[in-house]
């Protein structure tokens, strides 16, 4: 709609006061592309320190303290005269209707007033005197909206515009200010990516707001290293002093925002979250070098590996036993050899036989200390984990002779901890098979100290006897083999969710209730399990406790050994998996150690 003339006088008469009746507010709804309310979003406003988190439904009200700043072009724009505390417009043909609004420079409703039917030629719009000062006007006339701030001063009304400050002469042309502090609206949720949205108009209720999953398209689950990479972790991961005690193991499910998901679509992201926690407090950094940097040979007798990046470099080789499979053939990675474990790996199943470096006290050795230097934070277990990866990268580059889709990880108590930590750290192994693992591998670090205080493995064992964990990681948490040196309960995290960074892949864990912490190996265990279940793979978890000497083979384990190889290595997918039993006594009462809700989750991984 074009305008002619309309008379703006601002003297005494009749209005609507508002003053004290509540800011300015900006509200709207947030959604997935592709379609879906989006509850939990933080939405803040930028440059205000506000936010607000959206309901159940992805609405969202946010109420500014002050006044939004704007830079944004009208539809629009409005021919004015002004004429001392009077604005003159251009008279247009027909009648108006609208209001006129007054704010303050904080952003509160001062006063508005409605008009209808408004003859441009013969009526006028009467408002209060403006309060001393900066002001903002805000016009709609016949559904269009202009906004500007004003300034008055004395008897004097002064507009802002593109031109800058104007006068009591001179023809204008009412717009929004141009400028270079512009608010904008911030919505952030793990696993999307943020959304940022300009404010544009001070007519702020029906803000609607996209936001694109952090990761593209579907996961590439057992085909990368780590296919949850590019979730952006924005949540807090505070330091070991402003971290509480807690007894029970943490809820897998709930995020660093304090949100809990409730879709198997927002796991990805979780799970990167808590691969990121394990890093930080537990293991120590697994960098992933660069593409390309990773060469070498596979044979069936022999890989070596190399690996060159940054003018540093280092190799190593790992024993192939084709064990009577036929090319492409499927694999366990066994940690040095299976040494002092018996565990019959079926025919037709190669072995990698894997020398696992490892060290007490004094300067870190193996390939990646060479690599990273000696120094590196990391504890033994991920620098045997990057060495797995980096065979992984090979056999991706060359799968002629082992399936890299079709690899697993074996190995017994110290070896079991390895085996343990190179699947959950390597999204490619497909079956993971850690046999009475101990503390360090499957058992719940903060558990020990309660369910088996007399075992003689402690957290603090796994830093400090052989570094297996990171002495810098962990090292705040355990400072001796006391229980009053035991402080893992503050731990923002634990082992069952380790064991949750397999998933949706498969993990067998063979235990002995006769030693190595067996009440607590079982909760943590129970723990697994369940949130394999509520991902809705709870087939894929399987768990057995046999008694017996230490990583000695027992008759117990072989059916379940059997048909997870046949299942997730021989590509049988008919076989059945997923029991879950031992032959503990007195086994604990497990709701005294977690009791977060793992009733399964809608949705796809």
């Amino acid at each position: 709609m074009k305008f002619k003339h309309l008379l703006l006088i601002f003297s005494f008469a009749v209005y609507t006061l508002a003053a004290g009746a509540g800011e300015f507010q900006i509200s709207g709804t947030v959604t997935k592309k592709g379609g879906g309310q989006l509850e939990g979003v933080a939405v803040l406003l930028k440059g205000k320190n506000v936010s607000v988190t959206t309901s159940a439904t992805g609405t969202f009200n946010l109420i500014p303290p002050v006044a939004v700043r704007m830079n944004a072009e009208q539809k629009q724009t409005l021919s004015f005269t002004l004429r001392g505390n009077a604005v003159a417009f251009s008279q247009s043909a027909g009648k108006l209707s609208g209001n006129v609004t007054i704010l303050s420079p904080k952003g509160r409703l001062i006063a508005s007033t409605y008009f209808t039917s408004l003859n441009p030629a013969t009526d006028q719009i009467m408002l209060p005197q403006l309060a001393s000062g900066y002001n903002i006007i805000r016009v709609t006339v016949n559904n269009e909206v202009y906004t500007c701030p004003v300034m008055q001063l004395g008897s004097e009304l002064h507009l802002f515009n593109k031109n800058a400050i104007n006068s009591s002469v001179g023809n204008f042309t009412l717009t929004k200010i141009a400028t270079a502090a512009v608010d904008t609206i911030v919505a952030s949720k793990t696993g999307f990516e943020n959304a940022v949205l300009p404010v544009e108009s001070y007519t702020l209720s029906n803000v609607s707001i996209a936001m694109d999953s952090a990761v593209a398209g579907e996961i590439a689950w057992g085909k990368e290293e780590d296919p949850t990479i590019n979730c952006k972790v924005t949540g807090v991961m505070p330091e070991y002093s402003a971290l509480k005690a807690d007894s029970k193991l943490p809820d897998p499910f709930m995020k660093l925002d304090g949100t809990r998901i409730k879709n198997k679509s927002e796991w990805a992201c979780r799970r990167e979250e808590i691969r990121q926690q394990l890093l930080k407090y537990v293991y120590g950094d697994k960098p992933i070098p660069a593409k390309g940097s990773v060469s070498g040979t596979v044979s069936s007798s022999k890989i070596s590996v190399k690996v060159s990046e940054g003018g540093k470099s280092c190799s190593f080789d790992a024993n192939v036993d084709m064990n009577g499979a036929t090319a492409p053939a499927p694999a366990i990675i066994i940690y040095d050899g299976g040494m002092g474990s018996s565990t019959p790996i079926p025919k037709g199943v190669a072995r990698i036989i894997f020398r696992a470096i490892e060290g007490g006290a004094g300067a870190k050795t193996g390939p990646f200390f060479t690599f990273y230097g000696s120094n590196h934070p990391a504890g033994y277990m991920v620098a045997q984990a990057w060495q797995v990866s980096r065979i992984m990268d090979l056999l991706q580059q060359n799968p002629e002779i082992i399936d890299p889709d079709r690899v697993g990880t074996n190995g017994c108590s110290r070896n079991a901890k390895g085996a343990f930590v190179g699947g959950l750290l390597d999204n490619r192994i497909a079956l993971t098979l850690p046999e009475e693992s101990g503390i360090g591998g499957t058992v719940g670090l903060r558990l020990k100290q309660y369910l088996d205080p007399g075992e003689s493995e402690s957290p603090y064992a796994a830093i400090s006897y052989v570094r297996w964990l990171s002495d810098v990681a962990l090292g705040p948490f355990t400072s001796g083999h006391s229980e009053s040196a035991d402080n893992t309960e503050r731990l923002p995290v634990d082992m069952h969710e380790a064991m949750a960074l397999i998933a949706p892949r498969a993990i067998y864990i063979m235990d002995n209730p006769s030693i190595l912490d067996p009440k607590s190996a079982y909760v943590t265990a129970m723990a697994g399990q369940a949130i394999f279940k509520a991902l809705g793979v709870g087939d894929r978890f399987t768990y057995q406790g046999a008694s017996g000497g230490h990583c000695q083979w027992r008759t117990q384990y072989e059916a379940s050994l059997n048909a997870t190889i046949e299942r997730f290595l021989k590509g049988k997918e008919s076989t059945t998996t997923g029991n879950f039993t031992t032959d503990l006594g007195g086994k604990p009462n497990v709701a005294q150690y977690y009791n977060w809700d793992a009733t399964e989750l809608p949705g796809k991984l």
